[in-house]
């Protein structure tokens, strides 16, 4: 048996000025038997197919694995590149391959594609012919309707947010792979979009609403005759036309109880979507309040007080750090502030020296604008590491140049490179620990609760403007469905 690997997406926020270039991709991207070798043992999708094939014996013929982040709209050169990568390496050994494992996110947007992702398994399809079957994983933050069902074979989602489960999708997908080649299952798949955008502070699967959705596809995978279930919550700030909300159901040669899964879900999901997109009470504070709120329980609390900026795309709006500044907040820890100049400022002048900067807001759209600040070194160096996090497990993280410094009781950390903290890692590889504050910054949306839910006294979230805000009505919406829920109800 021989199965072919590769990895292709993108979380595509189509209102941000400018595009993603090919560059932004082959920074982190893998390709050949890479792809195997930094996959293994990974929390990625192509990991938890690695750690179902290579154990059976079963050969991989692996092409590409180029995921990218949250920014702007992806330039049509990197479609173009991948693509036709994927094309042409598993045509030229379409006669000895049996299947093809795709791992993509499922919100790409192109300068000329709504839905490249599909678009791509449908070249694929066309240059392995009809007969290869192919599934495909997505990120539970995918938007995706029944085209791709006319491509794939079967296709599977994330069950959590934050995605400590990438590399069990993974799993999931390349077992129903081998039932299907064996004779075992014969997969048919149902979508359904229940009319639904979530934005994403909204989506995290460890407290309700999102949990209450999970909770129903966990008992539909039990059910008998059920191969998978899958729901995946969209992706607010893409402007396409299959926005939204998908519920997604494999079954065993069923489709009738396929049909069954996905309106139950989708009815689950009617009954909770004011919950699901914050028209119902949803703890969002204003700027102002919540770092009040914070620094004011921080007083008392035996915990770190985590503040959640949830909006915050590019790792660099400046309005929570103004505001910390400006309520003299003390023991604050703000990580992985994104800002090369700064981080390379810091780096000339050393530990002990003394820097004034003007960081922050380099997109100049939704950011806050830069800010002035002083403040004497307290770390500097690279910042290359394998992440040890639930969610970034076996990951090769790489901030580039990365400093610290003391402003007004403030730890403040500029990265190289952009991230987001998920885990504890950004602060022990500088040598310290997120116990050694009383208030931490977190622009993760949902991902930091795998770790920080357990380790804080409190999380509170504002809502402060950012790139992509709890409030949609904010953005006009031209190739959206207009009947979606909450696009009609302004």
């Amino acid at each position: 048996m021989k199965i072919g690997l590769a990895g292709f997406g993108h979380e595509t926020i189509t209102f941000w000025p400018g595009v993603t270039e090919l560059a932004a991709f082959e920074r982190v991207a893998h390709h050949g038997q890479d792809v195997i070798d930094k996959n293994r043992g990974v929390n990625s999708c192509i990991g938890g197919f690695i750690a179902v094939l290579e154990p059976r014996g079963i050969e991989m013929t692996p092409i590409c694995d180029a995921m990218g982040g949250a920014t702007a709209t992806v330039a049509d050169e990197v479609y173009q590149f991948y693509v036709a990568k994927m094309s042409k390496g598993f045509a030229a050994v379409a006669g000895e391959l049996d299947g093809i494992l795709l791992a993509m996110h499922g919100a790409m947007v192109t300068e000329s594609r709504q839905d490249p992702e599909t678009d791509a398994v449908g070249e694929i399809r066309q240059a392995v012919g009809r007969d290869i079957p192919i599934m495909v994983t997505f990120d539970l933050h995918g938007n995706k309707d029944d085209s791709i069902l006319q491509q794939a074979a079967a296709v599977f989602g994330y069950h959590s947010s934050p995605h400590v489960d990438m590399a069990e999708t993974g799993r999931r997908a390349a077992q129903a792979m081998i039932g299907m080649l064996k004779g075992d299952i014969t997969p048919v798949a149902v979508l359904k979009k229940p009319g639904i955008v979530v934005p994403s502070v909204y989506s995290a699967t460890t407290v309700d609403p999102a949990k209450k959705i999970i909770d129903g596809v966990r008992r539909w995978q039990k059910h008998p005759g059920v191969v998978d279930v899958s729901a995946l919550f969209g992706f607010a700030w893409a402007d396409v036309r299959q926005l939204g909300m998908s519920l997604i159901a494999v079954t065993d040669n069923d489709p009738d109880l396929a049909r069954q899964v996905v309106d139950d879900l989708c009815g689950l999901a009617h009954q909770h979507q004011k919950a699901l997109t914050g028209r119902e009470k949803f703890s969002l504070f204003s700027v102002k309040e919540g770092i009040s709120r914070a620094v004011e329980l921080a007083k008392t609390a035996e915990k770190p007080i985590v503040i959640l900026d949830h909006a915050d795309r590019t790792s660099d709006t400046t309005f929570v750090i103004r505001e910390l500044i400006a309520q003299g907040a003390k023991k604050a820890a703000h990580p992985l502030f994104h800002d090369p100049q700064a981080a390379k400022a810091c780096l000339a002048a050393g530990i002990g020296g003394r820097v004034e900067l003007e960081v922050g807001a380099s997109t100049r759209w939704r950011d806050g604008g830069p800010m002035r600040v002083t403040g004497h070194v307290l770390w500097a160096d690279q910042c290359r590491y394998i992440g040890t996090g639930p969610m970034s497990k076996g990951h090769e993280i790489d901030l580039g140049p990365t400093a610290i410094i003391d402003t007004d009781g403030i730890w403040l950390q500029f990265t190289t490179y952009e991230a987001s903290l998920i885990d504890q890692d950004p602060f022990i590889q500088c040598g310290y620990q997120p116990q050694d504050f009383d208030i931490i910054v977190t622009k993760s949306k949902t991902h930091f609760r795998a770790v920080y839910e357990k380790l804080a006294a409190e999380i509170i979230i504002v809502d402060a403007p950012g790139q992509c805000p709890a409030d949609i009505s904010v953005f006009e919406y031209r190739n959206a469905p207009q009947d979606l829920y909450p696009l009609n109800a302004k």
